[in-house]
């Protein structure tokens, strides 16, 4: 069974509730990492953090593990269960395409022939796409090994908010444009919205 995602509006006291909750998990579950980087840090001010991909991971991780933790709270099996595998999708999604692009971001660096702006670019285009898929299938190896289940696709919804793994990407590519206008501080505020599709999901 496909985990659907509710729509963040409070039409019912059903919705209601469990927005609320996955909204709370999902900021908790960004804000305390964030909160524990910039400590170590001694950075006071969260405008001036600069992420490297274990920051991005981690953030992802728990903002996910947040909303769908949140999300659980009072819900019957089911419910927790299309949580679940909600949350893993959302957090394979944001994580392996990152990862991907981190590593392939390297190899340019090694040829002077590749390292610049056209070859970056296209190693970021070409590490999110696989990276997306690979993840969507890897998510539902997961939890339906013998596909008996339909799979959960990726959407358009998806492919918006992996938005996070091109600007992670460009973030860590140090692209000029990117550290002018700053782009990387938006990475907490995806990262949340993330956790938050995850905790919705029934």
């Amino acid at each position: 069974m496909n985990a659907g995602i509710i729509p963040i509006n409070f039409k019912s006291k059903e919705t209601s509730k469990l927005s609320i909750k996955s909204v709370a998990g999902a900021t908790a579950g960004t804000a305390i990492p964030l909160m524990i980087m910039m400590k170590q840090r001694k950075i006071k001010n969260p405008l001036k953090m600069e992420y490297g991909l274990q920051d991005m991971l981690i953030l992802s991780a728990a903002s996910v593990a947040g909303g769908v933790a949140a999300g659980m709270i009072g819900e019957d099996k089911q419910t927790k269960k299309s949580q679940l595998k909600e949350g893993v999708f959302q957090f394979l999604n944001a994580s392996i395409p990152t990862w991907i692009i981190g590593g392939v971001l390297k190899l340019p660096e090694t040829s002077h022939n590749f390292n610049n702006a056209p070859t970056k670019i296209f190693s970021v285009i070409g590490g999110l796409i696989v990276g997306m898929f690979g993840a969507a299938q890897f998510s539902n190896l997961i939890f339906d090994p013998k596909d008996k289940e339909p799979d959960r696709k990726l959407t358009f919804k998806d492919c918006i908010v992996n938005a996070d793994d091109a600007l992670g990407a460009l973030v860590l590519a140090k692209f000029p444009l990117i550290e002018k206008l700053h782009l990387d501080k938006l990475l907490p505020v995806i990262y949340t919205y993330c956790g938050i599709r995850a905790g919705n999901a029934r």
